[in-house]
C-alpha cells in the first residue's frame, strides 16, 4: 500500500494507491464513464443505518450487476418538513446520479450526513468490501484538521438575476432577527428581513424564556433584581471573558424589549409572564428572578405562534420577508458593508442596504466541522441535538470574511438531560431527552459512588462527568420522587411545578408524567426495583458500593445536611420507600453554540483593532463577548434575553445611521 493516506472517498471510488481492489470504483460510475472504469455489484437488497438529528436514518439499496435500481430512505425521527423532505430528495439524487456523490441539502445537514454515512455502508455490502475498513479509513479521515472556514465565494456580478434595495436588511428570522426587523421598521425604516428557511419553519424559533431587568411585571411583583448582581454572576460564570459593558447594555435595555413584546403577545391573545419563585430557602448557588415565559396552555404546542405574532406585526408596519434566501457573502466597499450576496430559488440575488445589514443567523450547533474545530470537548458530550435548523454558522463565517473578529474561547449550551440505554457507556450512540436528569437527585458513577453536589447549573455536572469513565453516570429516586421535585423548588426550565406567582412551567409535571415517563419505561430507559440492590444489578453498578452509598445518602437525609458534599438540606432525599427507579445518562441535551463576533456597546461588529465595521450589525447566538464555556442558567433566559435585547437595539441603531 502506498505511504499516501487514503481518504474516505479516495477509499470509497476504490482509489489504486488503497489497495483494496483490482479496478473500478465503488459505486456508481456514470453511463459516459462506464467502459472506461467498469462497476460490478453483487446484486441483492443492502441495508444500513446511521444516526440523524432525530433517530436512526436507514437507507436501503437493491442493485443487479452494474446499477442501482431502487434507493429508499426511512427518516421517521427527522422534522417532517426538513429532515424528512430532505430524505426524498436525497433518494432521487442517489437514483439519478448513481453514486454516492450527493449534495447536502441545506437546512438538513445532520440527516443529509446520515444518508451519506448509510449509503456508502450500503455500496460497500454490495461491492462485497469490509464495513470496517470503510469505518477505519472515516475514523482517519474524521481526525483530520478542516478548514471550517474557507474562503469568501467570489461572486460574478454577470450571475446575479436580480438586484434588491433596502435601508435595513436582517438576515434570519429566529429569536433576536424578529427583534431586529420589527424595531428596525417601526423606527421607519424600509426593512427586508430573509430567511433561508421556507415560510412553515422560517421565524418559528423564538425562545420560549427571556431573560431582563426592570421590565414592568418585575417592577410590579417587586422582584426586580439588582443589576449589578446579576452582571457580577454573568461574569462570574463567564471566567472574566464576557464584556461588562455588554452585560450592562442588556441591563438597562432588556425590560424596555420584554415590555414591548408581552404588550405583542397580548395583542396575539397570549401570555408572557414573569416567573417569580420561592426565595425563603438558603441556596448555594445564586438565582435572580430574572426570567419571563410564554405560558404554554396557550398555544397547546401550536408551531410558531409567537413568531407569527411578531411577523404580521412587522408586515403591518411595512416589512417584507423573503424565504428560501439564504445569505452566501457580505458586500463590502470602502470599509463599509453595503449589502449581501444571497442564494435563492431564482439564483443569487444582490440585496444593498444604505443604512446597514444585521446578522442574526444564530449559531455553529449543526455544523460539525466548526464544533470539533472550534469546541471538541462539546462533541463529546452532545446527547441529542436540538438545534434549530440552520445553525450552520453562516452569518459568522460571513462577518470573518468581512474582517470582524470572533471569540477566541467558546462554549455550548448543553442541559443535563441525556439519558441512554442501561448497559450503554457514553453518548456517541444518540440517547433520549430526559427533562428530570436536571433534578437533584442521588447520581453516582459507574463504580456506583456518588461524586458531586447535585444541585447547581444544568452543564456543572457534564463537566464533572467528563472526568469518569465513559462520562457516565446514573441517577435515582424512590417512589415519593413527585413530592421530592416539588420540595427541590427548581429554578429555571427544569422546574416542573408553577412559579411561586403561578406562571406556568415551560416543562409540567402532567406532561412528563403523562407522556414521557411512560414512555422512557416502556423503552427500558427507566428502569425499576423493588429493592435496591436489583436497582444496582439493572443499572449496571456494583450492587455493594452502590447500597453503602445509598445508606450515607439517607443518613444525610436525616441529617438535614451534606457533608459530603454541601448540597442544599431541602434538596437532599431519601431512598427509602419501593419502586425504585433509576437511569444511566451521559452528555446533554444541545441547544446553541454561545460564542460568536466580536460587537460594541452599538452591536456593530468590530475588527481585530475594536473598530467597528460601518453598516454592519450582529445579534443573537452568533455574536460574542458574553458566554464562555458554561451557561449560566440559574439566570432564566439569560441567552435568549440577550438575543432580544440586542436584536431590538441593533434594529434601532441601524435604522437611524
Amino acid at each position: 500500500m502506498a505511504d499516501k493516506a487514503v481518504s474516505r472517498r479516495d477509499f470509497l471510488r476504490g482509489a489504486a494507491a488503497a489497495g483494496l481492489m483490482a479496478t473500478g470504483s465503488l459505486l456508481g460510475i456514470t453511463s459516459a464513464s462506464a467502459e472506461e472504469l467498469p462497476s460490478v455489484y453483487t446484486p441483492g437488497t443492502y441495508t444500513a443505518t446511521a444516526p440523524g438529528f432525530g433517530g436512526d436514518v436507514t437507507v436501503t439499496l437493491t442493485v443487479d450487476e452494474t446499477s442501482i435500481l431502487e434507493a429508499t430512505i426511512d427518516a421517521p425521527g427527522e422534522t417532517e418538513s426538513i429532515g424528512q423532505a430532505a430524505a426524498k430528495e436525497l433518494a432521487q439524487q442517489i437514483m439519478e446520479r448513481q453514486s454516492f456523490e450527493i449534495d447536502a441539502v441545506s437546512g438538513a445537514s445532520n440527516t443529509s450526513r446520515a444518508v451519506r454515512q448509510a449509503l456508502e455502508s450500503c455500496v460497500a455490502q454490495a461491492k462485497g468490501v469490509d464495513v470496517s475498513l470503510l469505518q477505519a479509513s472515516a475514523s482517519a479521515e474524521e481526525a483530520a484538521p478542516v478548514d471550517w472556514l474557507g474562503e469568501a465565494p467570489v461572486i460574478d456580478e454577470a450571475e446575479v438575476v436580480e438586484t434588491i434595495e433596502t435601508e435595513v436588511l436582517v438576515i434570519g428570522a429566529g429569536t433576536a432577527g424578529l427583534f431586529a426587523a420589527c424595531a428596525a421598521v417601526e423606527e421607519g425604516a424600509k426593512t427586508i428581513l430573509i430567511e433561508k428557511m421556507d415560510e412553515e419553519f422560517g421565524g418559528s424559533g423564538i425562545r420560549d424564556t427571556l431573560g431582563a431587568i426592570g421590565s414592568r411585571q418585575q417592577l410590579e411583583d417587586g422582584d426586580n433584581p439588582d443589576k449589578f448582581d446579576v452582571i457580577t454572576e454573568l461574569y462570574r460564570q463567564s471566567n472574566g471573558y464576557g464584556d461588562q459593558r455588554l452585560y450592562k447594555v442588556w441591563a438597562d435595555n432588556s425590560g424596555e424589549a420584554i415590555d414591548w413584546y408581552t404588550d405583542r403577545v397580548t395583542e396575539g391573545g397570549l401570555r408572557f409572564r414573569h416567573e417569580v419563585d420561592s426565595h425563603s430557602e438558603k441556596v448555594r448557588y445564586p438565582i435572580y428572578d430574572v426570567g419571563h415565559s410564554l405560558q404554554m396552555s396557550d398555544t397547546e404546542g401550536a408551531h410558531g405562534a409567537t413568531a407569527n405574532i411578531l411577523k404580521k406585526y412587522g408586515q403591518d408596519l411595512g416589512l417584507e420577508i423573503h424565504y428560501n434566501t439564504a445569505l452566501l457573502c457580505l458586500i463590502k466597499e470602502d470599509k463599509a458593508v453595503t449589502g449581501i450576496y444571497a442564494k435563492t430559488e431564482k439564483g443569487i440575488v444582490r440585496y444593498n442596504a444604505s443604512k446597514g445589514v444585521i446578522v442574526c443567523t444564530g449559531g455553529y450547533s449543526l455544523n460539525m466541522d466548526m464544533l470539533k474545530a472550534l469546541q471538541p470537548e462539546t462533541v463529546k458530550m452532545i446527547n441529542i441535538n436540538y438545534s434549530y435548523p440552520g445553525s450552520q454558522g453562516d452569518g459568522i463565517k460571513a462577518c470573518l470574511w468581512a474582517g470582524a473578529v470572533m471569540d477566541e474561547t467558546h462554549g455550548g449550551m448543553l442541559f443535563d438531560r441525556g439519558a441512554v440505554a442501561p448497559d450503554q457507556v457514553g453518548c456517541q450512540t444518540p440517547g433520549a431527552l430526559f427533562w428530570m436528569g436536571s433534578q437533584p437527585f442521588l447520581k453516582v458513577g459507574l463504580d456506583g459512588k456518588r461524586f458531586t453536589n447535585e444541585s447547581g447549573c444544568y452543564d456543572h455536572i457534564l463537566h464533572t462527568a467528563y472526568t469518569l469513565p465513559g462520562m457516565t453516570y446514573a441517577m435515582v429516586w424512590d417512589a415519593n420522587y413527585i413530592a421530592d421535585m416539588q420540595r427541590f423548588d427548581s429554578h429555571g426550565c427544569s422546574r416542573m411545578f408553577d412559579h411561586e406567582n403561578g406562571a406556568e412551567s415551560v416543562w409540567p409535571l402532567a406532561l412528563n408524567e403523562g407522556v414521557f415517563m411512560p414512555m422512557y419505561r416502556d423503552q427500558g430507559l427507566v428502569v425499576k426495583a423493588d429493592t435496591i440492590e436489583e436497582l444496582a444489578e439493572k443499572l449496571g453498578l456494583p450492587v455493594e458500593n452502590f447500597k453503602a452509598t445509598v445508606e450515607r445518602y439517607n443518613e444525610l437525609y436525616d441529617k438535614q445536611e451534606d457533608e459530603d458534599f454541601g448540597k442544599e438540606a431541602y434538596r437532599l432525599s431519601e431512598l427509602r420507600t419501593a419502586p425504585f427507579e433509576g437511569v444511566r445518562m451521559s452528555g446533554g441535551y444541545f441547544i446553541c453554540t454561545m460564542d460568536g463576533i466580536h460587537i460594541n456597546t452599538d452591536m456593530n461588529a468590530v475588527d481585530a483593532e475594536g473598530n467597528p465595521i460601518e453598516g454592519l450589525y450582529v445579534a443573537g447566538d452568533c455574536s460574542g463577548g458574553y458566554f464562555d464555556t458554561s451557561y449560566p442558567n440559574l439566570l432564566a433566559g439569560a441567552a435568549a434575553g440577550r438575543s432580544v435585547t440586542f436584536g431590538r437595539l441593533a434594529g434601532k441603531n441601524a435604522a437611524h445611521r
